[in-house]
């Protein structure tokens, strides 16, 4: 993506709140107003339900803006908005958390979105303006505020000026932009799993949401208690409860940012969010001021939001250098640890191959000379019955005992596979399998150590469970290189059914994920099991 590009976007779904904001302001209040105020009447439940079908809609719109213009990638909601009748549907978006997040983000749009979205436009707009103000200054002098540049001289200093101004705006954009994608990420995320529910309440358990939700039923029976005396005292007069309502929620929006930030957040960004939900509260506050005591003269809050929305964009850049610190830390401390893991994984597969060794050329060379001494004891004791079966017995457990050895060996690490590589070695697993085996190998250069034995052992249990438990009539294998990965498959034409959380298996999936493998056991399509596993290789 282009450096233009990489601004435009994000600018675009920050401008979009010009037009937008105030049309989901407008959709929310007077779809709200207009639904509890014929909520005595019926006409007031499909004015609620459109608003729900319309929220819905609107909220789809704002999934995709995030999605293509600032890469923030929500899920439109499962659930659908008619459930059955028009009652079950109208209860299932009341009590829906998701629905009241969705709404709580177009309001946003609009109390948030808008006089940002006018900052950055006046700036980027107004330092261009400036900026070509030699063109046009002699029919409309620009009006600095403080004086107007109606000469040469002036309108050439507003070049520099106007430069600033834009620098500033496009520079603002994409802290902006990424400021806004976690309120995105968050409130139009309408998903009801139960890790959500888990990672909202927090380490604390349920006791945070439990204790919003008594300041909120708390503060709802306080607004109600106020308005039933204004009803009762002076009906239709001046709505005084007003005031003290807008007072109570100002702690409880306090609240609900802390207790939703706390466990949703790290910590850097736990602060910003908390200094930038709190700013919201107090302007909302003071919009509130505002729209009760000169409602449609000047709208000093503007004012106001300047040097608060300030701060939370400066708090959000210094998250932010300090996030790329983090970012760095943590990504020479996965190398430092993938090194040592590696490391790890390749001693072990020394180890191992030293064990084998030391098995097959001591203990196992020294039972097979006495196997050998046995033979020859008991052909000399021809004469001796029961000298020749004691010996006999003791030969027939010295081979038992070397077999046995054979097969330990061969499952620490088997002789085949370190000398003459993987290829050799699965052929040997082949050639002993009781099931034919169509095999094909095609490793390429050959791989780590570590590698191989993986592929060898997944390959290995595959055909003996195949062989113990399939039925089947045919395994088919099948290893390649495919760039920096070792594909291996094993298929049979059983009758599938495998258990991925099985011993053999899950100990294969230990071993594959060491290595930074995948590993996914499934059921064939026309019957049969396959067993599929990509191991990283190196290029």
């Amino acid at each position: 993506m282009s450096a233009a590009m990489r601004v435009l976007r994000p600018l675009g779904f920050l401008a979009s709140a010009l037009i937008l904001g105030p049309a989901w302001f407008v959709l929310l209040v007077v779809g709200w107003s207009t639904g509890l105020g014929l909520a005595i009447t019926l006409l007031g439940i499909p004015v609620l339900l459109g608003l729900a079908f319309a929220t819905r809609g609107v909220g789809d719109l704002e999934r995709r803006l995030a999605a293509g213009l600032i890469d923030v990638r929500v899920p439109r909601p499962s659930r659908p908005v008619w459930q059955g009748s028009v009652l079950n549907s109208l209860r299932a978006w009341v009590t829906d958390p998701g629905a009241w997040r969705e709404q709580l983000y177009l309001l946003l749009r609009f109390v948030l979105g808008l006089p940002l979205a006018a900052v950055l436009v006046g700036l980027i707009g107004g330092g261009i303006q400036l900026m070509v103000a030699p063109a046009y200054y002699r029919w409309a002098p620009p009006d600095l505020g403080f004086a107007e540049a109606d000469s040469v001289g002036e309108a050439l200093l507003c070049i520099p000026l106007g430069a600033a101004a834009a620098f500033l705006g496009v520079w603002l954009v994409r802290p902006a932009a990424a400021a806004w994608a976690p309120l995105a990420r968050i409130l139009l995320t309408m998903g009801e799993r139960r890790e959500s529910r888990r990672a909202l309440e927090g380490p604390e358990g349920p006791g945070v949401t439990r204790a919003l939700k008594i300041h909120t039923w708390v503060t709802v029976g306080l607004g109600l208690g106020l308005t039933l005396i204004w009803l009762l005292t002076t009906p239709g007069g001046y709505f005084w409860p007003a005031w003290v309502i807008s007072i109570l929620g100002v702690p409880l929006g306090i609240h609900a940012v802390v207790a939703y930030a706390v466990p949703a957040f790290a910590d850097r960004r736990r602060g910003l969010v908390i200094h930038a939900g709190i700013t919201a509260v107090v302007w909302l506050y003071l919009v509130f001021v505002w729209a009760m005591s000169t409602p449609g003269g000047y709208f000093w809050p503007a004012w106001v939001a300047l040097p608060l929305f300030g701060a939370v964009g400066a708090h959000a850049l210094i998250v932010r250098n300090g996030g790329d610190d983090d970012r760095r830390e943590m990504a020479e401390r996965i190398d430092v640890l993938t090194a040592t893991r590696a490391g790890a994984v390749d001693q072990q597969a020394a180890e191992l191959r030293r064990i084998e060794r030391d098995l097959h050329d001591g203990a196992q060379a020294r039972l097979v000379a006495l196997a050998m001494d046995l033979g020859m004891a008991r052909e000399r004791l021809a004469d001796d019955p029961h000298a020749q079966e004691l010996v006999a017995g003791a030969h027939e457990q010295a081979k038992q005992a070397i077999t046995e050895l054979r097969d330990l060996a061969r499952g620490i690490h088997p002789v085949v596979l370190t000398d003459r590589g993987l290829p050799a070695a699965l052929a040997t697993l082949a050639g002993h399998s009781h099931i034919p085996v169509e095999l094909e190998v095609e490793t390429g250069e050959r791989p780590a150590a570590a590698v191989e034995a993986a592929a060898y052992f997944v390959v290995a249990e595959a055909l003996t469970n195949a062989n113990k438990h399939s039925a089947a009539s045919r395994v088919a294998v099948r290893v390649a290189r495919r760039g920096p990965v070792l594909q291996v498959v094993v298929a049979d034409d059983g009758g599938g059914g495998a258990d991925p959380a099985g011993q053999g298996l899950r100990g294969l999936r230990h071993r594959v994920e060491a290595l930074d493998g995948v590993m996914t056991v499934a059921d064939a399509p026309g019957g049969g099991t396959v067993l599929s596993v990509e191991l990283p290789c190196g290029s």
